[in-house]
C-alpha cells in the first residue's frame, strides 16, 4: 500500500521533488513514496491511479517551491485559479478523505494566505516543514523521521555497512593494493547486492 504521496507542479523545482523521492525512497522503501512517473504503470489509466493512490496513502507532501502559486498556463491565467489544475485538486481530494496534509516548501516562505483560493486556504494554517538547498539532507532526515512518527508502518532504514568487506587483497605490479570485495559501501556509495 503506499504510505506517502507527492504532489508537486512539474514546472516548479522538479529536482527537489526528485530529491525528495530518492530519499524518502531509500529510507522507506521505492514503494511506500508515490510519485506519479515512477509509480504508475504503463498503459494505466493514470488519472484513476493518481486519485486512488491518494485514498491508498497515510499522507499527502504538499511540495512548494518558488514557483508553487505563481506558475500559468498557455493563456496567462494562474494554474492554482483553474479547478481543473491537478496540484488543487489532488490537494483537496486529500482533504476530501481525511488524509494527513503536510506542506513541504523547498527553499521558500510561507505562500501568504491571500494568494491561496478559498478551498485551499486551509494549507496556510497547517504545520510545515522546510527542505533547504544547503542542509538539504538534514532536512530530509528531518521529515523522515517526522513521517515515522505520523506514519508508524514506515519500515525503518537498512542499516549501512561502515567499511568493506573483503574476501582476499593482492599485490599489484607496482606495489600497491587491490582489493576484492563482496560489496562496499562508503557514505552513501554502495557497490555490490543490498544486504536486508
Amino acid at each position: 500500500m503506499t504510505q506517502v504521496f507527492l504532489n508537486f507542479r512539474t514546472a516548479d523545482e522538479p529536482f527537489g521533488v526528485a530529491l525528495l523521492d530518492t530519499k524518502l525512497s531509500e529510507k522507506f522503501g521505492s514503494s511506500a513514496v508515490f510519485l506519479d512517473s515512477k509509480s504508475i504503470p504503463l498503459g494505466a489509466l493514470w488519472e484513476q491511479h493518481m486519485f486512488a493512490a491518494i485514498e491508498n496513502s497515510d499522507a499527502v507532501l504538499v511540495i512548494m517551491g518558488q514557483k508553487w502559486a505563481s506558475a500559468t498556463d498557455d493563456t496567462g491565467g494562474r494554474r492554482l485559479d483553474d479547478p481543473w489544475d491537478f496540484v488543487r485538486r489532488e490537494i483537496l481530494h486529500a482533504f476530501e478523505h481525511g488524509k494527513q496534509v503536510i506542506p513541504v516548501r523547498l527553499d521558500t516562505p510561507r505562500v501568504p494566505v491571500e494568494e491561496l483560493p478559498d478551498d485551499l486556504r486551509r494549507l496556510h494554517d497547517l504545520q510545515d516543514i522546510e527542505v533547504r538547498f544547503r542542509s538539504s539532507e538534514l532536512d530530509v532526515d528531518r521529515l523522515a523521521a517526522k513521517l515515522r512518527e505520523l506514519i508508524p508502518g514506515l519500515r525503518k532504514e537498512t542499516a549501512k555497512t561502515t567499511r568493506p568487506r573483503t574476501s582476499n587483497v593482492v599485490h599489484n605490479v607496482h606495489g600497491g593494493q587491490v582489493f576484492q570485495a563482496e560489496s562496499m559501501t562508503f557514505g552513501d556509495f554502495h557497490a555490490g547486492p543490498v544486504m536486508d
